[in-house]
């Protein structure tokens, strides 16, 4: 659910409940809490090293780099869009792209990875991508639809009748929150701009070595 968004400075829910589960697991379960939390915790790191490894091995070409290009340029849109209407832990947004699926920024995400993959020309690159997506993304949705549900109680679950996580699909009523570009630079999202774009400047390099 991403009402949450993390930051370095201050661990978001799903991190939070994370680690308390890791902290209170016992036996073999006390392991595979770990790691999910390592993975809640960490993905937009892992995530940044994996693209650092890309471009390591990258064999780019200009119609695949155009087209990554493209892409994750739609999906920083999108980005923008989402954390403009996030108010990190403390409001239930369901304005905006939160009116269309309830993960939309995590869509963002989804776009962003597909998007480096194309780039560095590696398509093979790509199934690797995707699970690790796959992997940090659905537990830390797990985390964060139980604080929402905790924190919100009825209110989340009729958002959830009516919103579908994943699938798109129109509003049927407007939504809560409005859009602040505020909003954007305190979650922090022109850094993650800022960080992409710099490694989509080094598959550039490697094509025109």
């Amino acid at each position: 659910m991403t009402n949450c968004v993390e930051t370095d400075s201050r661990m978001n829910s799903a991190t939070q409940r994370s680690l308390a589960a890791a902290a209170t697991a016992s036996g073999h379960e006390r392991a595979f809490a770990r790691l999910r939390a390592f993975f809640v915790r960490r993905r937009t790191f892992l995530g940044m090293i994996v693209a650092f490894v890309l471009v390591a091995v990258a064999e780019p070409t200009p119609v695949l780099l155009l087209a990554g290009a493209a892409l994750m340029a739609l999906a920083h849109v999108l980005r923008i869009v989402c954390t403009g209407y996030l108010n990190k832990d403390e409001t239930l947004v369901t304005a905006g792209p939160f009116g269309w699926c309830r993960n939309p920024l995590y869509w963002a995400n989804f776009f962003v990875v597909v998007a480096f993959a194309v780039m560095s020309g590696r398509l093979v690159a790509l199934p690797v991508m995707l699970f690790l997506w796959l992997v940090t993304h659905a537990w830390t949705v797990a985390y964060e639809e139980e604080f929402l549900r905790d924190k919100f109680g009825e209110e989340f679950d009729r958002y959830c009748r009516r919103v579908a996580r994943w699938t798109p699909r129109r509003p049927n009523c407007p939504g809560t929150g409005e859009f602040s570009w505020h909003r954007v630079i305190a979650n922090g999202e022109h850094l993650n701009v800022i960080s992409a774009w710099i490694v989509a400047a080094m598959f550039l390099v490697e094509m025109v070595k």
